[in-house]
């Protein structure tokens, strides 16, 4: 699941990047060179996806996070940061926790999160509407059927994951918390991004980056990953 995208490690945390619904940890491995001084980058590849496509997807959040926290604790890096974009920041979220109640699994030196709605705003919704799954595909690949008849049900069972998505009643984090969006999201801003900082009582900053849609796309890309190089630093 953990994918090293570092040619050389060494660093003191260890950077886990979870994608957003559908994606996989592909997208991830240009960080490793915009966050080589600060941290080691691993992306995530879920089941269904990549070099996983033949695998059935995930059905339980809890699951994947189970899975998580063990190769995190036999990485053996002594501290991680989490880094979700979009419903991967809900894993990112949960994940924090797990490592926390674990007892035995690495330390948390940060979370990161982007285009994501805080655990305590989130309310169970089905995504059955294509044009709902859409806003998460990358534009260059809305118009291509092929692409889509990958896509489509990765995507929807990534969001069965988080769709009766419930908060955990565990008090909040005490780690650094880093909140992202895009300047051009059309539907989260300042305000709704927000609440996240009930979810920890340690520092919590919130970052708007101009020009960025919600995934992200293009030279938002990079300004993401030197949002979180800086935030690490």
């Amino acid at each position: 699941m953990l994918v090293p995208w570092s040619a050389e490690t060494g660093n003191d945390v260890a950077c886990i990047c979870i994608p957003w619904a559908g994606a996989g940890a592909a997208p991830f491995r240009p960080w490793a060179g915009l966050l080589g001084d600060t941290a080691d980058v691993y992306g995530v590849r879920l089941a269904g996806r990549e070099s996983r496509q033949t695998e059935p997807p995930a059905t339980a959040l809890g699951d994947v996070v189970d899975e998580l926290v063990r190769e995190l604790t036999e990485l053996g890096a002594p501290r991680v940061a989490l880094f979700g974009h979009c419903s991967g920041a809900l894993l990112a979220f949960e994940l924090a926790h797990a490592l926390r109640r674990s007892g035995t699994a690495p330390e948390l030196a940060h979370l990161a999160v982007a285009s994501q709605l805080p655990p305590r705003a989130v309310r169970s919704a089905p995504f059955h509407e294509e044009q709902d799954l859409l806003r998460y595909v990358p534009e260059a690949f809305r118009n291509e059927p092929e692409m889509l008849e990958v896509l489509l049900p990765i995507l929807t069972a990534d969001m069965k994951l988080v769709s009766d998505y419930a908060r955990p009643a565990d008090a909040p984090l005490g780690a650094p918390l880093t909140v992202v969006y895009g300047g051009c999201d059309d539907e989260l801003g300042a305000a709704e991004v927000d609440g996240w900082r009930e979810e920890t009582t340690g520092v919590t900053a919130f970052h708007e980056i101009a020009g960025a849609d919600h995934l992200f796309s293009g030279a938002a890309w990079p300004a993401l990953a030197e949002t979180v190089r800086a935030a690490l630093s």
